[in-house]
């Protein structure tokens, strides 16, 4: 029976229920019956906004459900269109499909952990498609309050993290060797140290890089760049890290190296490095440096260990590049001593302890004035003397030595000055220059105002080069100021020639007046031998050239009449004067007029 038919018949009056009562009853039904219209509506509502939700879910994430082992049970849309693969072949199969391999068991051990517990896990996971790319998702993963399975909803960041990829890699990634940079290179010395465990980081430097670079172009440079660091990575261990520390420089970690085999792994660098061919150069061969420290007992950090395979490198490079060194403390020692050297000469320049002398050069024909080669002098606090030769490191510092260098050519143009105002005759006055002279422009600067102004003739000064600065760093900035010199009248006389390895090819591309022989085959020219042969050979080579020949180092008559015979043009030496100060280089001058 409806509760609508017993309240009629109560209205009806077979039920002793009043009037009043029945109306009440009536108010009460209508109230029910509201109710649960509302109720109805509210559920529909709920019904319908929970579709809506699943598809805005649908649309805007991947949403994938698994029951408690793993296995896929349900997929969206999305998720297919992600992963390449159909409904289908997903469910019922494990996530496994989807490993990139991007992740260690580490990271699966704790999301497992993290979701058996009931947890909710967030991160982001690397997934392979179907078609091999790799794509990153920021996942969710729900665990199901019936523990029945896990819900996971991702959502595509693949964009935002290739962008975080790429501005890692410009961060951290040579573009050119594709190698780590300088910053992240010490990144992985940092963590290396960090660990304890022992290992060696080596420091590798292209020998003549700079030459190579300048004469064959600066692709030839970079194709040379590329192959040094394809070799290293053949040759290198995966484990073993590799850095491009700057320009020709690159850097290694060895992992797990104590030592006892060091020296055979950098000799095999070096050899793979000689067989390795470079694009577009056919006839290059790799020729490097190395130098070598290990951890911890070279250097306990990363800037101490770097500091000792540096300074095992500058050992390399001294003994005549193309090998490898291993750091030794005496290398340390020999650094502090240049360091305080470089100091010393600093001062000196401050207390006026430099001063010049003045070597004839005397032709031997006659029938010209002499010339002269200014020679650096030191005078120390004990009242010592010294050459260059004791010092001579401190020109590896270039700003110091074009401090030095500036020093001597305002020597060298005061004496011309004075010399010119009492009527000296003289040819001219050479002057030793360095690679920081040609470097720093503001020599050649101060030589191109000094003729252009007309305070003196071009002729009457010479700038002696050496054939070690046509071959390292900076070889360029010589021949450009060579060139510029020799157009400004200047004489230019190649130094210490025939003991570098490639003097008839500087001969020929540049403007040099003069071939200066080198005195150590002037010591032995008077005995039938090679040197004998090589001098006369070198005096008839130029000589055809159209150059001027000076032998240095003649201290006898015997030695002089020789060279005259062989047609030598002038010589320096004791048997003519030592190095001389201004007045006695002038009195000499004097006297030889008289005679």
């Amino acid at each position: 029976m409806s509760v609508q038919r017993d309240a009629s018949e109560f209205r009806n009056g077979s039920s002793p229920v009043s009037e009043a009562e029945g109306q009440r009853l009536d108010r009460e039904l209508a109230i029910l019956q509201s109710r649960s219209l509302l109720q109805s509506g509210q559920l529909q509502e709920l019904a319908d906004l929970a579709n809506f939700q699943r598809e805005a879910l649908d649309a805007a994430a991947i949403v994938a459900v698994t029951d408690r082992a793993g296995r896929i049970t349900s997929v969206n849309a999305k998720f297919c269109e992600l992963s390449g693969y159909s409904e289908a072949e997903l469910i019922g199969a494990n996530h496994r499909i989807l490993a990139s391999g991007a992740h260690d068991r580490a990271f699966f051990q704790n999301l497992y952990r993290t979701i058996s517990r009931g947890n909710v896990w967030h991160d982001v996971i690397c997934n392979r498609a179907k078609c091999g790319r790799l794509y990153w998702v920021d996942t969710t993963i729900v665990p199901h309050r019936d523990r029945s399975g896990y819900t996971a909803i991702r959502f595509d960041v693949t964009p935002q993290k290739e962008a975080e990829q790429r501005l890692w890699r410009l961060a951290n990634i040579d573009p050119l060797t594709r190698l780590a940079n300088r910053r992240r290179f010490l990144e992985l010395m940092v963590t290396a140290t960090c660990k304890g465990t022992p290992f060696a980081t080596a420091i590798l430097d292209i020998d003549h890089f700079k030459d190579i670079n300048d004469s064959a172009g600066h692709h030839a440079g970079d194709q040379l760049l590329i192959a040094v660091g394809q070799a290293l990575r053949a040759e290198l261990g995966e484990c073993d890290a590799i850095g491009r520390l700057g320009g020709d420089e690159f850097a290694v970690i060895l992992h797990d190296e104590d030592g006892t085999h060091l020296q055979q792994r950098l000799d095999g660098v070096l050899a793979a490095l000689r067989r390795k061919p470079v694009a577009e150069m056919d006839d290059c061969t790799i020729h490097a440096s190395i130098g070598a420290a290990l951890f911890p007992r070279d250097g306990k950090d990363a800037a101490s260990l770097l500091k000792s395979a540096d300074l095992a490198l500058y050992a390399a490079k001294q003994s005549g590049r193309g090998c490898a060194r291993r750091f030794k403390p005496s290398y340390r020692e020999a650094a502090d001593q240049r360091a305080g050297l470089r100091t010393a000469i600093t001062h000196a320049m401050e207390r006026n302890e430099l001063f010049i002398l003045y070597q004839p050069i005397v032709n031997l024909v006659g029938g010209q004035p002499m010339a002269f080669e200014a020679l650096l002098r030191w005078r120390r606090a004990d009242g010592s003397i010294q050459t260059p030769a004791t010092f001579g490191e401190v020109f590896e510092d270039e700003q110091i030595a074009a401090e030095i260098g500036n020093f001597v050519l305002t020597e060298v143009l005061g004496q011309i000055d004075r010399w010119k105002a009492e009527g000296v005759p003289f040819q001219w006055i050479a002057i030793n220059a360095t690679l920081g002279d040609f470097r720093a422009r503001a020599f050649v600067d101060r030589i191109a105002d000094a003729v252009e102004s007309g305070r003196i003739r071009g002729e009457q000064l010479c700038i002696e080069i050496t054939e070690g600065m046509l071959l390292d760093r900076g070889a360029r900035a010589v021949r450009d100021a060579v060139d510029r010199l020799n157009a400004l009248g200047v004489e230019i006389a190649f130094d210490d020639f025939g003991t570098g390895f490639a003097s008839l090819t500087h001969l020929r591309q540049l403007p040099i007046n003069h071939v200066k022989i080198d005195r150590s085959f002037i010591e032995a020219i008077c005995v039938e031998g090679k040197d004998r042969v090589i001098v006369e050979s070198v005096i008839d080579l130029a000589h055809r050239l159209g150059l001027k020949v000076v032998a240095e180092g003649v201290e006898q008559a015997a030695q002089a009449r020789l060279l005259r015979r062989l047609e030598c043009d002038s010589i320096q030496g004791f048997l003519i004067a030592p190095a001389l100060t201004e007045a006695l280089a002038t009195d000499f001058v004097r006297r030889d007029i008289a005679c």
